[in-house]
Order: structure tokens, then C-alpha cells, then sequence
């Protein structure tokens, strides 16, 4: 069908805004889930002993730096 048909369908109308629905629920559980995700990371970092806190932070680097490039935050 003609998209500019479909936009007087209100059956596609319905279906489009339930997808819309759908896809904003699914981030809004991403986003929790990445929230928890922070939170447990951060909670975990009051088990390393200050002896080992600058090892732990260069690996985090290394990650934090491995993921910007992946995505090509940077070169």
C-alpha cells in the first residue's frame, strides 16, 4: 500500500503507535538494567584494597578506551 494512503489507516495507525510503545518500554528496561548494571560496578569497587586501586583503573581505561574506539568516538 502507499504510505501516504496508510497514513489515514487507523488500523496502522494503532499498530505504529504500539510499536512506538513497545520500543520506549524496552529502553526504559535497558536503561534500568544499565542503571543496576553501574551500580553494582560502583559497589564492587569498595572490595579493592588501595594497594590494587591503580591497577584497577588502568584496566578501566583500557576498556573505557577499547569501547570509544569500537564505536568510533575516537581514532
Amino acid at each position: 500500500m502507499n504510505p501516504f494512503y496508510e497514513m489515514f489507516n487507523q488500523s496502522y495507525i494503532q499498530q505504529q503507535a504500539m510499536l512506538q510503545r513497545q520500543n520506549h518500554l524496552n529502553q526504559v528496561a535497558e536503561v534500568q538494567k544499565s542503571a543496576k548494571a553501574l551500580k553494582d560496578f560502583l559497589d564492587s569497587l569498595d572490595k579493592i584494597q588501595p594497594a590494587y586501586q591503580q591497577m584497577a583503573s588502568a584496566e578501566y581505561c583500557a576498556i573505557i578506551y577499547g569501547y570509544f574506539r569500537k564505536h568510533g568516538m575516537i581514532e
